[in-house]
């Protein structure tokens, strides 16, 4: 039991000498060169786009135009014209269809900035 208490006392004070020792120094901080290099932005971009149309269209007429038969005397003349009849049917239709397709590459560099002694004219 003696002995513990012996490592115990001799321990503590080790770490009493080691925080005045900390302690007593001031503090300091050396800057090193540091150098960023060629930053680099990339942006990649892929569009499809797929379109359809379809317009439908009907175009129906009909047209009937009828003279009288008689001109209400009775000579024994009839001066009837014949009838007219027309029907017109018209049909139309358009489909449209549209595909696109679009890839894009874009890329900005730059040079370098140094902080500290670094390469001549790129020192900040």
């Amino acid at each position: 039991m003696e002995g513990g208490k012996l490592v115990n006392k001799l321990v503590s004070f080790v770490l009493l000498a080691l925080a005045v020792g900390f302690i007593s120094f001031g503090a300091s901080a050396q800057l090193v060169p540091t150098s960023y290099g060629f930053p680099t932005i990339l942006q990649t971009s892929n569009t499809v786009a797929y379109s359809q149309n379809t317009a439908n269209a009907l175009n129906y007429q009909n047209v009937n135009v009828n003279f009288p038969t008689g001109l209400g005397y009775s000579t024994g003349v009839d001066m009837a014209f014949p009838d007219i009849s027309q029907t017109s049917l018209q049909t139309q239709s358009q489909t449209q269809t549209q595909y696109t397709q679009t890839n894009s590459y874009s890329e900005f560099s730059y040079p370098f900035v140094g902080i500290g002694t670094g390469l001549a004219g790129f020192s900040l």
